[in-house]
């Protein structure tokens, strides 16, 4: 009897002991002081399950709430998000840059690639390819350090380079009474360039022709004027590769000596710079002729 008894409090000793140390880890945690770093761990940790719930987020106010139980001010909570909202977006701008990055690889293999397809198919005599390799890998190489060592300097880079391009564009499309236009004749020898322009009822073309072979003779400049009332109508058909303006004469007269002229219209093929010139040009002439 005495064997079981004891059997039995043998037993029960592994709980007992479980449950001080319970007791005891606690009395531990109660009587602990969190730093503000580990309450921001905790926290983390905790909202990590729902973090992909939508009815769990918690907007500002409540945020707001939070911090104020655990004595942190709202002027606090403000320059932490503004800090958190800064530290993602220098994280997206260099994720950008990795991009461009993996972008600019590709392309320069499949340059090299092609250069030395085409070295081998031209006669390996002269390697040049091997020099094309060479330059488009100190390329890739500068690249790499730029984004890996000082990608502020790469993003600034690539901002003067937008800014740059977006002020030359805007320089030539804010161009809106000029349309520029470049014509070719059937046999594709000769190419025209010039200016379309509308003003006190008349259409203004100017254009120079220049053989497309070598490109040195030129005719002079030419100039005609269409009176408003020769036109008969203007409009701008659609393509599939972009849009042409469509200028047709009261008479097979009118623009018969133009380049681009065909049975009695005069068609031209508009610019991305030109869309807006163009749009007024038309403009223009509906408005003069009533």
């Amino acid at each position: 009897m005495a064997d079981m008894l004891q059997f039995e409090s043998k037993d029960e000793d592994p709980q007992q002991q479980d449950t001080d140390q319970a007791d005891k880890q606690r009395q531990s945690a109660a009587s602990r002081r969190y730093s503000s770093d580990e309450v921001a761990d905790i926290i983390r940790f905790s909202l990590l399950d729902e973090s992909g719930k939508q009815d769990e987020a918690v907007d500002h106010d409540e945020l707001l709430s939070i911090g104020k139980e655990f004595g942190v001010e709202d002027a606090q909570i403000d320059r932490a998000i503004r800090s958190l909202e800064e530290e993602r977006r220098t994280k997206d701008k260099e994720q950008h840059l990795w991009q461009k990055f993996k972008a600019h690889c590709m392309t320069s293999i499949a340059v090299m690639i092609l250069c030395f397809i085409i070295n081998i198919f031209t006669g390996m005599a002269i390697f040049w390819s091997s020099y094309v390799a060479f330059a488009l890998g100190l390329f890739l190489l500068g690249h790499y350090a730029g984004v890996r060592f000082a990608p502020e300097f790469v993003e600034m880079a690539l901002e003067r380079s937008r800014g740059l391009a977006r002020n030359y564009y805007e320089d030539q499309y804010m161009d809106d009474k000029n349309m520029a236009f470049n014509v070719w004749d059937n046999s594709g020898l000769l190419e025209s360039d010039g200016l379309l322009s509308f003003a006190n009822n008349t259409l203004k073309i100017e254009y120079q022709t220049t053989d497309s072979v070598l490109g040195i003779f030129k005719t002079s400049v030419k100039e005609i004027e269409v009176s408003v009332e020769d036109i008969r109508q203007v409009r701008i058909e659609r393509k599939m590769f972009g849009s042409e303006l469509v200028l047709q004469g009261s008479s097979l007269r009118i623009f018969r000596n133009l380049p681009g002229s065909t049975g009695g219209d005069l068609r031209i093929k508009i610019s991305r710079l030109s869309q807006l010139a163009a749009q007024n040009l038309i403009e223009g002439i509906t408005v003069a002729k009533g």
